[in-house]
Order: structure tokens, then sequence, then C-alpha cells
């Protein structure tokens, strides 16, 4: 009768399957921002395409404006994600960032900020 009431929890497969997916892909993201002064065009549609996945996650529990970035050098790279001192999104970003960090993957680490 009161499950409207009911918080929404961040769904661990959806984590799973967005840092899969984020690793997996994540020498074609690199590739897209170094190459963005000759093709702006797929830095872009990679860039939706990462806010794409992270929607997967995140509209369970929240329905605003996605926020994040990435950068980086060589094989220094870092995912940025805000979690806007929202509940839904401290407990996703950092599970993503857990995640994420729990695959050792040398180019990538995830900083969760405001």
């Amino acid at each position: 009768m009161f499950g409207f009431l009911k918080k929404a929890e961040v769904d661990d497969a959806k984590v799973n399957a967005f840092a899969d997916w984020f690793l997996e892909n994540g020498d074609r993201i690199i590739a897209s921002v170094n190459n963005r002064m000759q093709d702006r065009q797929t830095m872009m549609a990679v860039l939706d395409e990462v806010e794409e996945q992270l929607a997967l996650v995140y509209r369970d529990g929240y329905k605003g404006q996605i926020e994040f970035d990435y950068g980086g050098k060589d094989d220094d790279w870092t995912l940025n994600l805000y979690h806007k001192n929202k509940p839904f999104l401290m407990q996703a970003t950092e599970k993503i960032a857990d995640r994420i960090s729990e695959k050792h993957d040398p180019k990538w680490k995830v900083r969760v900020g405001k």
C-alpha cells in the first residue's frame, strides 16, 4: 500500500554493467577525446553514449541532469562523477567508483564530487 514511499535503491547489476561497458570502451573514449580537433562529432557522440550508459544506472532514483566529465593524458585518465548532494546519486557514484577501481584498469580512475 505504501510502496510509493519506498526509496529507490541502486541496482548493482546496472552498476556492474556500466563499469564493464565503460572499461571495455575506455580506449574508444580516450581516442575520441584525443581526436577532438579533427573529429568533434565523434567525440560528442561518444560523450552522449557515456551519458546514456550512466542514465541506465541513475534513472532508477534520479530524473535530473546527469553531470560527469572525463579527461586525461597518456595512460592517466579520470572519470569525474557528480552527486549534487542527492542521496541516490551519492550511493550510485560511490558504487560505480568502487566497481571501476576493483577492475584495476591502469588507465582509468574515478573521482566523485558534488
